[in-house]
C-alpha cells in the first residue's frame, strides 16, 4: 500500500506545489480541515504528483483550515467562480441535488466499503454526478475520496449502543437525511461546521458530535471534553471533487485530461490510506482518553430496522427521486 508522508504547515497560509517557480496556471482549492488531516495530506500528494507530472506547467494553491471558505459555502463558491476547485462532502450538496444524501440514508446503514464503492464508483455514481454538475454548472473531477465511516462522541455520556443517544444533543455536519438519522434515533442534531466544534463542545452548545476517529484527533477534541465514542457505522463520509468549469476551460486540453487521470490513479490508495489512518486515530484518542466501544449485532440490526421503516417518508420529504433509490437497490439489495 501506498503509504503517504505527513507534511508540516500552518494551518492559515496557502500551500503550492512547486515553490521554486511560477507555473504556467494554477488551480485554488478550499479545504475547511487542519493541515494534519487525512483529505489535506492526501491532496498535497496530489499537487505534488500533478506538479510532477506537467513538469511545473500546473500547480495546486490549497487554502486550508477555512481560510477562504467551510466546507457547508465551498459548492455554491465553485458553482460562482469564487474559487477553482472544491472537495466537500456529498452531504454539503443536498441542498442543490436532494440526491446527494444518498450515502446518509437508512440504506446504507451497516454496509461495508466495497459495498458502497459498487454503488459510487459505477452508473448511480455517474448518475449522481451527472445531477451535481447539471445542477452547478462544475465538473466532478472524479470518483469520491473517503474520509471513513463515521463515530458518534460525547463528553460525558458513555455510549455503547444506539440507543445511548436518546436526548443528546449532537453535532451533525449537515444535509437532512444526517438530520433526520438523529432525530429517529431521539437525540437532537445540531448543524455545526467543523471548525466551531471546538468552542460548541466546551460551551456546552452540544454534548455529543458525529464525526471520525480522523478528524477527532487531527483536532485534539480530547481537549474539549470529548471522552467517549462509539463505532456504529452508521454511514461513511466521502468527499467529492468539484472544479469550476471556467478554470477548466483555462487549461490545455493535456493539462484537463492530466488532473482527472491523475486523480482516478490515486483514490483506491488514498481510501485505503484513509482506512488506516481512522485506526491510528482511533489508536491515538485512546491514549489521549476517548474510550471507544462497538455496539453488538443485535443492537445495530434493531436500529437498523427502526431507521429503515421511516425511508420512504423521508425519500419523499427529501425530494430524492424514487427511481434513484430503485438503482442503488439494484445495487445493494433491500
Amino acid at each position: 500500500m501506498k503509504r503517504f508522508a505527513l507534511m508540516a504547515a500552518t494551518a492559515a497560509c496557502a500551500v503550492i506545489a512547486g515553490a521554486a517557480y511560477a507555473a504556467d496556471y494554477t488551480i485554488t482549492v478550499t479545504l475547511d480541515t487542519s493541515p494534519q488531516h487525512v483529505r489535506n495530506v492526501w491532496l498535497r500528494d496530489f499537487a505534488q504528483a500533478i506538479e510532477e507530472k506537467s513538469e511545473g506547467r500546473l500547480e495546486l494553491e490549497i487554502f486550508e483550515a477555512a481560510a477562504k471558505y467551510k466546507d457547508s459555502e465551498a459548492a455554491a463558491a465553485v458553482a460562482q467562480g469564487a474559487i477553482d476547485m472544491a472537495i466537500p462532502q456529498y452531504q454539503l450538496i443536498s441542498r442543490f441535488v436532494p440526491e446527494a444524501d444518498l450515502e446518509q440514508l437508512p440504506m446504507f446503514y451497516g454496509l461495508d466499503r466495497e459495498q458502497i464503492y459498487a454503488v459510487v464508483d459505477g452508473e448511480v455514481g455517474d448518475t449522481l454526478h451527472r445531477m451535481i454538475e447539471e445542477k452547478l454548472g462544475v465538473t466532478v473531477l472524479g470518483r469520491p475520496i473517503d474520509l471513513g465511516f463515521g463515530t458518534v462522541f460525547s463528553t460525558d455520556i458513555e455510549l455503547s449502543e444506539p440507543s445511548d443517544l436518546a436526548g443528546l444533543k449532537v453535532r451533525v455536519p449537515g444535509g437532512p437525511a444526517t438530520v433526520q438519522r438523529y432525530e429517529n434515533m431521539g437525540a437532537v442534531p445540531v448543524q455545526i461546521s467543523w471548525p466551531d466544534v471546538p468552542q460548541a463542545l466546551q460551551t456546552g452548545t452540544i454534548s455529543s458530535l458525529w464525526s471520525t476517529q480522523e478528524s477527532v484527533a487531527s483536532a485534539k477534541l480530547w481537549d474539549a471534553g470529548v471522552r467517549y465514542a462509539m463505532e456504529d457505522r452508521q454511514a461513511i463520509v466521502q468527499y467529492v471533487p468539484l472544479i469550476s468549469q471556467r478554470a477548466l476551460d483555462k487549461l490545455p486540453a493535456d493539462l484537463s485530461a492530466l488532473l482527472a487521470d491523475t486523480w482516478d490513479e490515486m483514490v483506491d490508495a488514498q481510501r485505503d490510506f484513509a482506512a488506516e489512518r481512522q485506526q491510528k486515530a482511533r489508536e491515538l484518542n485512546a491514549e489521549n482518553g476517548i474510550m471507544t466501544s462497538d455496539p453488538d449485532a443485535e443492537a445495530l440490526g434493531v436500529m437498523r430496522q427502526q431507521l429503515m421503516a421511516g425511508q420512504p417518508a423521508l425519500v419523499e420529504e427529501l425530494g430524492i427521486d424514487p427511481a434513484f433509490i430503485d438503482q442503488i437497490t439494484a445495487v445493494i439489495g433491500d
